[in-house]
């Protein structure tokens, strides 16, 4: 199977969109697991509290949208640079 080109992929809101709860869900699993482990180490036991899920959820949602919004920002940025410089030759 050949892997296609995807150098000429327009950068559109879906992909924003898809790119936000993406690292949404991977912070909420990484800072779920961090919050066990770090629990498990100082105090021997785990603490999952609603309060504890609620933290991970509000710290993985403004990680994830921060990260999101800014790689699509970058993204945006190379496709106008793209568009208005020239090809080179090789």
């Amino acid at each position: 199977m050949m892997l296609k080109n995807k150098k000429n992929q327009i950068i559109s809101l879906r992909i924003l969109f898809l790119g936000v709860i993406y690292l949404v869900i991977c912070c909420f699993i990484f800072f779920f697991i961090a919050s066990v482990v770090i629990d498990l180490v100082f105090d021997g036991k785990v603490n999952l509290t609603r309060e504890v899920i609620i933290d991970i959820i509000a710290a993985s949602t403004i990680t994830g949208a921060a990260g999101g919004l800014g790689s699509w920002i970058f993204a945006k940025i190379d496709e106008r640079k793209a568009q208005k410089s020239p090809p080179s030759n090789p």
